[in-house]
């Protein structure tokens, strides 16, 4: 992805009067830019917001969504910046731009989780799980999607796994769980109150935990056995959700991953076999 920082101080010298505004200002204050639509841009810049339109178009981005996305590999190259840019829809919002917009922000979330994944402790979680008596995944709202999607690998494989979407459900099922099954929890802020529950019941029982949440400090992870991380990137409207949940995702299949190239043959066979049963009867 080219630098916008690159491609703005490439242009100085052709820039009009008012992209010149727009372009001190980014300079100035990058790591704010990256939290304003047109219209706050604009005033801040003492311009209109079709300048800042037209300055998007002189630097080679197709929108201003496109120049804070990157902007933002520029921010967290520099200083380490921790936070989504937000990306606002607009009434008139090219189609083309947001499809790639939001391909581009998954991007970026995938990229920063390359940072905090941990594989010394993805491996202690794979060896955990694959030795486990019993997996019992809890997750609620779109983490309940991403401790589903882990249930419906443990039992395409044959790893003793179980699953309810339920919070009360969860709660009971943590109550049962014996010191030799796993606790696997998603929750992005790690204070769902629900998977906060079944932790404290989880750990009452002498089960191993496993969590699954954002970088930094929240009840889950000091609860937790084998913590697994995912980038704390602000949950902005429209983005931030399907982020977190891309990221949590790939944790899974890393671990999935691992699982898998322990007993290779044995598992494939296991595919081979869900795969012929579930396809049987299928025009």
């Amino acid at each position: 992805m080219e630098s916008a920082l690159f491609a703005i101080r490439e242009h100085l010298p052709d820039f009009s009067a008012s992209e010149r505004k727009v372009a001190d200002y980014i300079l100035a204050e990058g790591r704010k830019v990256l939290h304003y639509n047109v219209a706050e841009l604009a005033r801040q810049s003492g311009v209109s917001q079709a300048a800042v339109i037209r300055f998007c178009r002189r630097v080679g981005a197709e929108s201003f969504s496109d120049l804070k996305l990157r902007l933002s590999h520029d921010v967290f190259r520099i200083s380490g910046e921790r936070s989504l840019p937000d990306l606002e829809l607009e009434p008139d919002t090219n189609p083309a731009s947001a499809v790639k917009g939001v391909i581009r922000t998954l991007q970026y979330g995938l990229a920063r989780l390359e940072t905090v994944a941990d594989v010394n402790l993805l491996e202690k979680a794979a060896d955990t799980l694959y030795r486990s008596r019993l997996t019992y995944a809890f997750g609620v709202g779109a983490s309940g999607l991403v401790a589903l999607d882990l249930y419906q690998k443990f039992i395409r494989i044959g790893l003793p796994c179980a699953f309810a979407q339920d919070t009360d459900m969860q709660i009971t099922a943590a109550c049962n769980l014996r010191p030799e099954d796993t606790a696997f929890i998603v929750s992005y802020s790690g204070e769902t109150p629900g998977m906060v529950a079944v932790a404290n019941q989880a750990h009452r029982t002498g089960a191993t935990i496993i969590t699954l949440t954002m970088d930094g400090a929240n009840t889950l992870r000091g609860l937790s056995d084998i913590p697994l991380l995912i980038p704390a990137l602000e949950r902005v409207y429209r983005t931030g959700a399907a982020v977190s949940r891309i990221s949590q995702l790939a944790v899974v299949d890393m671990i999935y991953t691992l699982i898998v190239s322990r007993n290779l043959e044995v598992f494939i066979s296991a595919i081979e076999r869900t795969m012929e049963a579930t396809h049987r009867g299928r025009i």
